[in-house]
């Protein structure tokens, strides 16, 4: 069996400041919530705007300096791959799915 390919590029703005934390390991990392805002026609001809959400995650030295330069409502593209987890809170398994950045410009 092949395997897949699993690559995402993404561009919009963030919807908060961006948070860095340090891992177990002591690595950082920088969760970043990104709007991405779209438009189209709908049949009655009036343009219907949506905007998604996408939680995005990146790692060490790039968080660090990412950390002190983004702030929400700045623009920027992901490039990366999705990546989906797993978590328990109170009891309950709780998933989370995120692209895993490998650039952010």
């Amino acid at each position: 069996m092949s395997e897949g390919y699993n690559k995402v590029i993404l561009f919009g703005n963030l919807g908060a400041d961006p948070e860095l934390r340090h891992g177990q390991t002591g690595t950082s990392v920088l969760n970043m919530r990104l709007a991405i805002n779209t438009s189209h026609a709908g049949k009655d001809g009036k343009r219907t705007e949506r905007t998604d959400w996408v939680s995005c995650v990146t790692f060490g030295k790039r968080a660090e300096a990412l950390a002190n330069i983004l702030s929400k409502g700045s623009t920027i593209m992901v490039d990366g791959r999705l990546q989906t987890r797993s978590y328990d809170k109170d009891g309950q398994k709780r998933y989370v799915t995120e692209v895993v950045c490998n650039d952010v410009v």
